[in-house]
């Protein structure tokens, strides 16, 4: 029966025993044995003790050109102060909400040309107001004996058309 073999069966054969071979070498843990590298000699950069750099210090007046000549400023023109940004008045304030939550009193103000500014009652503004009453419809604001009130808009619904409504004509249905 094996001499009836054809060629390519005997290929076949030599190869399944090839590899039942490998089998049973990976099987019986051959080769397993890690094989190290030898420790590498001890280094002198290793040992010494690292240096230390230490940031330099500069005076408050060295410096003074740093705020006078705004580095990333296009213009290199000094920054405005805080108290001069404000305007004297309220003029370029419009009250766009008012928040009343038992102790919460806080006036929603939009500024012409900036953020807008949450203020609680009793807090200062930037230019100095103070917000001194919140009622549901305004705030009431003091500075040096002066008041000034800003009031919510209230939007209203434009008038009813006096148009009469668009009629269709009248057509059978099919």
């Amino acid at each position: 029966m094996i001499s009836a073999l054809r060629p390519l069966e005997w290929v076949l054969l030599g190869v399944a025993a090839l590899l039942g071979l490998l089998m049973a070498g990976i099987l019986s843990n051959i080769g397993d044995a890690p094989q190290w590298l030898p420790a590498p000699a001890p280094d002198a950069r290793t040992q010494a003790a690292p240096k230390v750099l230490n940031a330099p210090s500069a005076s408050l007046d060295s410096l003074a050109g740093t705020w006078q000549a705004p580095l990333f400023s296009p213009d290199r023109s000094p920054d405005r102060a805080v108290g001069q940004a404000g305007v004297s008045g309220l003029s370029s304030l419009v009250l766009t909400g008012v928040l009343l939550d038992g102790n919460v009193r806080v006036a929603l103000l939009k500024r012409a040309d900036g953020p807008p500014l949450k203020v609680h009652q009793g807090q200062t503004l930037p230019n100095g107001w103070r917000l001194e009453q919140l009622t549901p419809r305004d705030a009431r604001f003091v500075l040096d004996g002066r008041t000034q009130t800003l009031s919510l808009k209230t939007p209203r619904l434009p008038p009813p058309s006096t148009t009469p409504p668009i009629t269709l004509p009248h057509e059978s249905t099919p």
